[in-house]
């Protein structure tokens, strides 16, 4: 009898373990899901139609993702191509695409769709798209270190 007791408790401690861990494994899996938002520094080099020629050249885009803000950085030979270089607005559309949007004064202020960045997760990778790429195409933001 003693011995049918001692295996009824073990059990009932086994599946209350099991229970524990199944909801803290869901609460890790629904928090990795959550995370669409971009941490940290994230880089492209694209393909940009250049102000005043339409030449195409290439200009390097450094992001750096804050909680509720974004910072970019232009790494361009022509000084006039690094204009909307600051700091841009975060937020997330119903679709769970990011729009990023010009906070300072001047041509990157208005909403035009060369001024608005995009950023959507899938799986573990960042995409961008902007009307101020040559590609109309969504391309993979890189990881900084």
């Amino acid at each position: 009898m003693m011995h049918k007791r001692y295996i009824k408790n073990s059990l009932k401690k086994l599946y209350l373990m099991r229970k524990t861990i199944s909801f803290f494994a869901f609460i890790l899996f629904f928090n990795s899901c959550a995370q669409n938002f971009p941490d940290g520094n994230y880089t492209i080099t694209t393909k940009v139609e250049e102000i005043g020629t339409e030449n195409i050249i290439n200009m390097k885009f450094d992001f750096y993702f804050d909680t509720d803000k974004v910072f970019l950085r232009l790494d361009t030979k022509n000084s006039q191509e690094a204009y909307c270089e600051g700091e841009y607005s975060l937020k997330e559309n119903k679709n769970k695409i990011l729009i990023l949007k010009y906070i300072g004064v001047g041509i990157c202020s208005s909403d035009s769709i060369i001024n608005t960045i995009y950023i959507k997760r899938i799986k573990k990778f960042y995409y961008i798209k902007s009307g101020r790429f040559e590609s109309n195409k969504w391309l993979k933001l890189e990881k900084s270190k």
